[in-house]
């Protein structure tokens, strides 16, 4: 799809044809790749519900419409020609057979398939929730199932709130979350099958039966942390067995979007899930990555005076309820000076 789409206007999105297809056509996959774009591009999200209403309101010309349309508005009219009576006289011609009758048939036609995708468009648009989460802010969200996602600072979930109890259930996260999933499975049938749970992130999507895992997306990377039971991962679009990746409880996944392998290793949960009980927890920390945490999470602005501070590493625990105290503790630990400015604060070597 294209890669430019934060630069359309309302014209451009209604003239592309993925998007026209999203409108009229939704499915797991465009739906996947445009609510994902509408979590990373919030600033277009006024520009493409006024270009999804001029596509539903806009009366279209019958060359514009899809084959499979035509094709429907054909077998309309021709059903309508045979249930009228054989004329028993040469009269004039049937209304149907009379110049621009077709036309004005298919523009009609057109009007009811734009009126009935306009009504499921809204339907669709009135069940679909978007949790979002300040600086600084935790949130925890209850799902339709029961399961549960504690969002951390400056993170968005958006599910839908209307559930069938049959189908595998769907969330879009940008940002921070930690999941309790409920295991559940479709009525009159057997354990063995169970109802899946798939989270969608840029970089991955992640299908679990039911488990604990936090996730992180920031900066269009996908990084899971796995604390109990078992999930698997793969490439959005992709669904090759082979491609599949399985994590087993205390290993870590981590992905990019334009790179094809996830990479997995083991790790100590509480280094990715410490934030869920209001600590910071670090162990042998770049400072780099440190000050990266603080701007995602808490939205300040941390710099550091040269690379050389980024490289220094640290390891400890602290409730992260100040970040104040974490700045005295980085500053004493490696002997820095705190400056603020403006809306940025500076560590640097202490004169």
């Amino acid at each position: 799809m294209q890669n430019h789409y934060h630069e359309f206007t309302s014209r451009d999105f209604v003239l592309d044809e993925a998007f026209r297809q999203w409108v009229f056509q939704p499915n797991e996959q465009n739906m996947t790749f445009w609510h994902t774009f509408m979590l990373n591009n919030p600033a277009q999200q006024i520009t493409i519900d006024e270009a999804a209403s001029l596509l539903l309101h806009l009366r279209a010309n019958y060359d514009d419409l899809t084959y499979a349309s035509q094709q429907r508005i054909w077998q309309v009219l021709e059903q309508a020609v045979s249930a009228q009576p054989a004329p028993a006289e040469v009269r004039p011609l049937p209304v149907y057979r009379r110049p621009g009758f077709f036309w004005r048939m298919a523009a009609s036609l057109t009007g009811l398939l734009l009126l009935a995708g306009a009504s499921a468009w809204y339907v669709q648009q009135a069940h679909q929730q978007k949790i979002h989460t300040t600086f600084g802010e935790n949130r925890t969200v209850t799902l339709p199932d029961g399961s549960t996602v504690l969002l951390n600072g400056n993170s968005t979930l958006s599910f839908r709130d209307d559930w069938d109890q049959q189908q595998d259930r769907e969330v879009w996260l940008d940002g921070e979350g930690y999941f309790k999933v409920a295991k559940k499975h479709r009525a009159g049938r057997s354990s063995a099958s169970p109802i899946k749970f798939i989270t969608h992130t840029p970089a991955l999507d992640i299908t679990v039966l039911g488990t604990q895992f936090n996730v992180n997306t920031r900066r269009g990377a996908t990084a899971v942390m796995l604390v109990e039971g078992r999930v698997q991962l793969n490439k959005p679009g992709q669904t090759r067995p082979d491609r599949i990746v399985e994590m087993k409880p205390g290993q870590f996944a981590s992905a990019q979007p334009d790179i094809e392998k996830v990479a997995i290793r083991t790790e100590k949960s509480q280094l990715y899930t410490s934030w869920t009980q209001h600590e910071f927890v670090f162990e042998n920390t770049a400072l780099s990555d440190i000050t990266q945490q603080l701007r995602d999470t808490y939205g300040i602005n941390v710099m550091l005076e040269d690379a050389e501070l980024g490289n220094r590493r640290f390891t400890g625990n602290l409730s992260n309820q100040s970040t104040e105290t974490l700045l005295t503790t980085l500053a004493l630990t490696f002997d820095l000076d705190v400056q603020h400015d403006g809306d940025r604060i500076i560590l640097q070597h202490n004169p």
